[in-house]
């Protein structure tokens, strides 16, 4: 495998790096937006308690009476129960949601941990293929300057070609 291909193999494996992180901040936004709605709900569902608290008092009810106001306290107890009921079942929905987003979290950073090692894998191989090669090329370059002095040993070649060749041989390493 050349260097090349190598090196569109780890470009592409740090491009789905990138675009894995991004889906795994996007998941983490939409878990915190199941928090949020629990956390609004539970709000929500406060203020119309409240809300109910207060129906059969103040003027209205001394004025109607205690008959009135145990109707009132009636609705109100009946009303809380149908807001805890719907809180209820609304947080049912949402935990059920929060945990689909958690188990896809999970799977998207299983999916990030392995591409890490691959990538990781990968980069080794490529230091190792590069050591290798470079090993190949001064072992070569040796070779050629062992055969670039027998020939200067043998007058084939001048003082001034062989330094030169040697020049570049050196160069080379």
């Amino acid at each position: 495998m050349t260097n090349e291909n190598i090196n569109n193999e780890l470009a592409a494996l740090e491009k789905d790096i990138g675009q894995l992180e991004q889906r795994i901040t996007l998941a983490k936004s939409s878990i915190q937006e199941c928090v949020d709605a629990n956390s609004a709900l539970s709000l929500s569902a406060a203020e119309a308690r409240a809300k109910n608290q207060g129906s059969g008092r103040g003027l209205l009810g001394a004025f109607l009476g205690s008959k009135y106001r145990g109707v009132m306290r009636s609705a109100a107890a009946a009303s809380n129960a149908s807001i805890s009921k719907e809180v209820a079942q609304k947080r049912s929905k949402i935990a059920e949601l929060k945990l689909e987003r958690q188990s896809h979290l999970k799977h998207l950073q299983e999916q990030l941990k392995q591409l890490k090692s691959e990538l990781k894998q990968k980069v080794s191989k490529s230091k190792s293929n590069e050591n290798l090669e470079s090993k190949n090329k001064a072992s070569s370059s040796l070779d050629l300057l062992m055969k670039l002095k027998k020939a200067h040993e043998s007058g084939l070649l001048t003082d001034s070609e062989f330094e030169e060749k040697r020049k570049k041989l050196v160069s080379v390493l």
